[in-house]
């Protein structure tokens, strides 16, 4: 598999990080973009360029089938072990472990020393302190206080706490990233194009809050069952 041109940059833009920094960095690449082969890369260099162990981390079973197919599309020779009860796999043993966030979170010990975790879906580390993923990360870097963590998301920022890299947190810096409106531009995306429905609700009983329509009250409106029914009949 050949990455994009904006994946190999985003690849680089990780390696030139953990060069320069001594922080852990951030990729953001929009939905759709190819975040998998991202991973896939940093993880077939790692292992077979620097003799690396890996772990990648998600939330749900799966984001980690995504993972080991487009791991094995890249390096098939690669050593992938699965440790998720959703998936019925407990491999811990091998270079590459991809792995399920509420399986492992406290097998750091068992897991034995990994030089790269990567987490996907980044924004859903969650602030707190006793998080899972913070628990476990702090566990692993007992294990290898060399440890180092790459995130990847989409969405770089949680709606209570705002930017999900800061100095305090798992992840401190945003070394890439690229627009969706840049992946259109550039053909990867294709172009958004909206359009009304011709049936239309009556938006006259609707009344404004603070310069707003109330929420409730449109939700209420457009939860018309003739309404979507006919604006799915249009897209048919």
């Amino acid at each position: 598999m050949e990455l994009r041109p904006y994946q190999r940059d985003a690849v680089e833009a990780v390696y030139a990080h953990l060069r320069e920094r001594d922080d852990n960095p951030c990729v953001v690449l929009p939905t759709a973009a190819g975040k998998t082969p991202v991973m896939a890369t940093v993880c077939r260099d790692a292992v077979q360029l620097w003799n690396g162990r890996v772990l990648i981390l998600a939330h749900v079973k799966e984001l980690l089938e995504q993972s080991v197919e487009k791991l094995l599309a890249i390096a098939p020779d690669l050593p992938v072990g699965v440790f998720s009860a959703g998936l019925r796999r407990k491999e811990l043993n091998y270079a590459v472990t991809v792995a399920g966030i509420q399986s492992i979170w406290r097998r750091a010990g068992e897991l034995g020393p990994v030089d790269l975790v990567i987490v996907d879906e980044a924004h859903l580390i969650p602030a707190e302190d006793d998080s899972m993923y913070r628990s476990f990360l702090a566990d692993a870097k007992v294990v290898n206080p060399n440890l180092r963590v790459i995130g990847l998301t989409a969405t770089p920022y949680r709606l209570k706490s705002g930017e999900i890299c800061a100095p305090g947190n798992v992840l401190n810096h945003v070394c890439n990233v690229i627009a969706v409106k840049e992946l259109i531009v550039q053909g990867w995306l294709s172009p958004l194009r909206t359009k009304a429905g011709s049936n239309r609700p009556d938006y006259a009983p609707l009344h404004l809050r603070a310069g707003e329509f109330v929420p409730g009250e449109v939700e209420d409106l457009m939860d018309d069952d003739g309404l979507v029914q006919a604006a799915c009949d249009e897209i048919v």
